[in-house]
């Protein structure tokens, strides 16, 4: 029996203009009326209140959150964060420096940013920006990093793949220091630490609830949804992931855009 969902957002619950689903609503609503706990664990920072337009209800729907790949965690009321290692966070800085136009973002706790680039009013409504502190790159922000991203333009409106010399340079520069992702279909490169992970943060809620694996259901798209789309015997790739994502999934159901989340409850997963 499942007793715990957990969705990532974009490319997953979220469909192609950033709202969710109304199918998917209804069929969280009621897995929730039954008892079981829903959570959505995303690449996001926190304040979807101001980047995705969340009201009340829409948080209402959820019992907690595993933000910016699993270096944030909320629950009962306490939000615990992780950072990256500053050795790791230097080298995405000085990497980004060498290819023109690469923009990188710092994500701090306390509704911080960083940025290499001068941050534009266009940003306000994506990112959140209104009521977040701009803060210089720095060391005291590098050693308080728990999200890193690296794309071109302003991310949201971003067409461009990233250069793969500069995923593979991170890669070797940071093994064994951070958790390096390419995602966006090559146009985002993310970093969170190692102690972070979409896996390790709901296997840390799994704990807390008293669960067992196999009462988790877990749905995603992207390499950065892959570690715990292995790792769950109830694991749901949406029809629009990646290949990898589909090859380690339990079942596959509809896109995004379509009922792929209350197909999956109903059909395979049987929570409805």
């Amino acid at each position: 029996m499942i007793k715990a969902i957990f969705l990532d957002l974009d490319g997953t619950l979220l469909t192609s203009d950033k709202r969710i689903n109304p199918s998917a609503r209804e069929a969280l609503a009621r897995c929730r009326e039954k008892g079981i706990h829903v959570f959505f664990a995303s690449a996001r920072s926190p304040r979807l209140d101001e980047t995705l337009g969340f009201t009340p209800e829409d948080f209402a729907l959820f019992t907690g959150a595993v933000y910016s790949n699993g270096a944030c965690v909320d629950f009962m009321g306490e939000r615990r964060f992780c950072f990256i290692d500053p050795r790791a966070v230097r080298a995405c800085v000085e990497e980004a420096a060498r290819h023109e136009g690469v923009h990188l973002s710092l994500h701090t706790p306390g509704d911080g940013y960083a940025f290499n680039f001068p941050a534009d009013p266009c940003m306000n409504a994506g990112w959140g920006l209104t009521h977040a502190r701009i803060l210089p790159i720095c060391e005291e922000t590098i050693g308080q990093t728990a999200k890193v991203l690296l794309f071109y333009d302003h991310l949201t409106d971003s067409v461009r793949t990233l250069p793969p010399a500069l995923y593979d340079a991170l890669r070797a520069r940071c093994e064994g220091l951070a958790h390096v992702y390419l995602t966006d279909e090559g146009r985002t490169i993310q970093l969170s630490s190692l102690e972070a992970g979409k896996l390790r943060a709901i296997e840390s809620l799994r704990g807390q609830l008293g669960l067992q694996a196999d009462e988790v259901a877990v749905f995603g798209d992207d390499v950065n949804d892959l570690e715990m789309i292995s790792f769950y015997k109830n694991s749901v790739a949406m029809g629009n992931a990646v290949p990898q994502v589909k090859a380690a999934a339990g079942f596959i159901t509809h896109d995004n855009d379509s009922d792929g989340i209350a197909h999956a409850l109903r059909e395979f997963l049987h929570a409805l």
